[in-house]
């Protein structure tokens, strides 16, 4: 990626944060660079796959389309670049809403000045610049690449122009370092530095952006008057791919299975789950489902939020609240089918229901659909819908599906069997490729689990007494079972297990009137929240929990009735526990104690606390929250087991469903859970 510090190095900090909202015209400037010639030694990527989404959601945000510039490939020169600034800064007035986004390789190259603290220059590479392994002229070839001060030179005085009631949004989907990645999936930048012969090495230093913002502030005091004059800049929010030591990993596409930039995908993604139930969304709420959605696709990146308007309301409160819908493929009128760009990936399974409506329908309600159908097969991105009756459109461009019963179903579990010599790692032994083979066909009918050599997502190595399954993304030990090859069936009841996380990992409900906020904060000695401390720990808009930490939860109503909380607790080694009631604790907290009235906190009794430790890596709050009590700590504590002391509300049969289910096969319901959720992402790190 481009670090967020290339833009909070050079973007001026001193803008305050202003609740107006812009009343000004959209524009969005799309840089799409991915045919990279074979002489600059980058590979190819999909920046180009980028734009349709993002024209898409920019077009459903009310962007016109002679608004949204596109600068791709050959034209992304550091000449066509700086051009096209130069053009959107002449077309744009006070007051407009703008958004710049980038896909493409990123890259670190010595820095130019001695203003950096780690003697290097995140920047964007441009179609021309050569990559480290094919320079041969370092004072030639640097020139090639757009310097992070450059393009926020670009931006500050696109800001200006955009003035204090304007808005900017800026997303970087492309990486500048790392040390590995996962699988083969395509990355988008990852080569060393590109450094003279000159290079002082010790200069090079890793530092995180929250430090170097503060360098920035320092930096940009003393220059604002001269660049700005008295006029106060717009506010602006930066979304980025990867924090600055990590890779930014393409990845599939639900609709399409095509591959695509992870960042543009969540973003599209976010945009398309907010609705009039979520409330009028912030940049902070917005980058709270971004997060939640690459934590599921790209585990092992966590993007970064940085900026001076993330707390304004989405586009300057000019964000449009779209429906999500389902883009049709096909139309078949003779026999009343239609076919859906989209499938058991995106919750669609058979026995869905949908209901037809004209292209372009925001809302459904008060819409009289063209016609209703339901799912009679799918596959892992498309499906196949029997109408009810005739539709009066003839093209599928001219129709959008939307979900009216959805069925919840988890995808099989990638499995690689690890076979060959010194396959296991340390204190393991390997499968022979025979016995491999003969575990994996002992799985061909368990639906939960496919059998693959690439990209997996967990891991079965052999080992001399018991067997044991990893997480491939970050080689946590999720289970360690009987051997595998004498008997699979403790194999199959740990693969049921792990859909059953990712089933909760990956479910998102909403309800009307239903808002919630959830953070965790570091307890003061008398059991209350600290919010400086914990302000401290924040990097990139995530919170960086420490080994041993105590913590306080705090919950917020911001919606309009009374609801119930529970929250589960989402391990990086896909773990599940209970938080939220907890009768098993020293501190007994049932299910009836934890209504919160709208408008109302709720912060865990002054004598309870969460204590912090291993696993390390993303960790996932999820919170529950509906009218109705409900108790789903004893649901994750029996594994789906039933409580007699109420009724199940339609959540808990939901979830109480996908534990007996068939192991990531159909997991429905005739009605809509009746429960909204809401997640908190946040990193746990040894202690320092």
């Amino acid at each position: 990626m481009i670090s967020p510090r290339l833009l909070v190095i050079f973007l001026l900090l001193s803008a305050p944060v202003f609740a107006q909202q812009a009343g000004g015209e959209k524009y969005a400037l799309i840089f799409a660079i991915g045919n990279y010639p074979p002489a600059t030694g980058w590979p190819q990527i999909s920046s180009l796959q980028d734009v349709g989404y993002l024209r898409k959601m920019l077009l459903a945000q009310g962007f016109p389309d002679q608004h949204i510039s596109v600068v791709a490939d050959t034209q992304a020169t550091i000449n066509g670049i700086r051009n096209a600034f130069s053009a959107l800064t002449e077309r744009v007035h006070p007051g407009d809403i703008v958004v710049v986004h980038f896909s493409s390789h990123g890259e670190q190259v010595e820095a130019d000045d001695d203003n950096h603290i780690d003697g290097l220059d995140e920047c964007v590479v441009t179609i021309n610049a050569k990559s480290p392994t094919r320079s041969t002229d370092y004072e030639k070839d640097q020139a090639e690449y757009l310097r992070g001060h450059v393009l926020g030179d670009y931006l500050r005085v696109l800001r200006a122009k955009l003035g204090r009631g304007g808005d900017l949004l800026v997303t970087m989907d492309d990486c500048h370092s790392g040390n590995g990645t996962r699988g083969l999936a395509r990355v988008r930048g990852g080569a060393p530095p590109l450094v003279s012969a000159h290079f002082d090495p010790s200069r090079h230093h890793s530092s995180d952006s929250s430090m170097l913002s503060r360098e920035a502030a320092v930096h940009a005091a003393g220059t604002a008057g001269h660049s700005m004059g008295t006029a106060a800049p717009a506010p602006y929010v930066v979304f980025s791919a990867t924090r600055p030591e990590e890779l930014d990993n393409e990845m599939r596409d639900d609709e399409m299975g095509v591959y695509m930039g992870s960042l543009t995908y969540a973003l599209c993604k976010a945009f398309a789950g907010l609705s009039a139930a979520t409330g009028y969304p912030s940049y902070r709420q917005l980058f709270a489902s971004i997060q939640s959605i690459m934590n599921v696709k790209v585990q092992d990146q966590h993007p970064m939020i940085e900026g001076d308007g993330m707390d304004r309301l989405l586009f300057g409160g000019q964000f449009v609240h779209q429906q999500p819908y389902i883009v049709l493929s096909s139309v078949d009128k003779a026999t009343r089918r239609v076919v859906l760009k989209a499938g058991k990936i995106a919750g669609i399974d058979q026995g869905a229901e949908i209901a037809i409506c004209p292209a372009g329908t925001r809302d459904t309600a008060g819409v009289k659909p063209l016609a209703r159908g339901k799912i009679v097969s799918a596959t892992d991105i498309s499906a196949i819908a029997a109408l009810d009756g005739d539709i009066a459109i003839d093209r599928p461009v001219d129709g959008w599906a939307f979900v009216t019963r959805r069925v919840y179903s988890v995808p099989p579990v990638a499995l690689e069997i690890r076979s060959g010599h010194g396959a296991g790692g340390a204190g393991s032994v390997s499968y022979t490729p025979a016995e491999a083979a003969t575990i994996g066909r002992a799985l061909q009918d368990e639906p939960g689990a496919k059998v693959v050599t690439k990209n997996p997502t967990l891991v079965l190595v052999k080992g001399p007494v018991k067997d044991t399954l990893k997480v491939s993304v970050n080689g946590f030990v999720f289970a360690t079972i009987q051997p595998a090859l004498s008997d699979s069936r403790d194999l199959q009841e740990k693969l049921q297990e792990y859909d059953q996380y990712i089933f909760l990992q990956t479910l998102s409900c909403q309800l009307p009137g239903v808002q919630v906020d959830m953070k965790l904060y570091l307890r003061k000695p008398d059991g209350s929240p600290d919010s400086a401390a914990t302000a401290a720990r924040m990097k990139g808009g995530r919170f960086e929990a420490h080994d041993g930490d105590l913590l306080t939860l705090w919950i917020r109503n911001n919606g309009t009735q009374t609801v119930y909380v529970n929250v589960l607790d989402l391990q990086p080694d896909g773990g599940i526990n209970p938080i939220l009631p907890n009768l098993r604790g020293n501190v007994k907290i049932g299910p009836d104690q934890l209504a919160v009235p709208a408008a109302s906190e709720y912060v865990l009794p002054a004598d309870d606390f969460i204590r912090i430790g291993p696993p390390y890596g993303t960790e996932v709050f999820k919170l529950f929250a509906s009218p109705a009590e409900i108790n789903l700590e004893n649901l994750a504590n029996t594994r789906g087991g039933s409580d007699p002391s109420h009724p199940p509300t339609m959540m808990e049969q939901l979830i109480r469903a996908s534990y007996r289910g068939t192991r990531g096969g159909e997991m429905g319901s005739d009605s809509q859970p009746d429960a909204a959720t809401f997640d908190y992402l946040f990193l746990i790190k040894p202690k320092p």
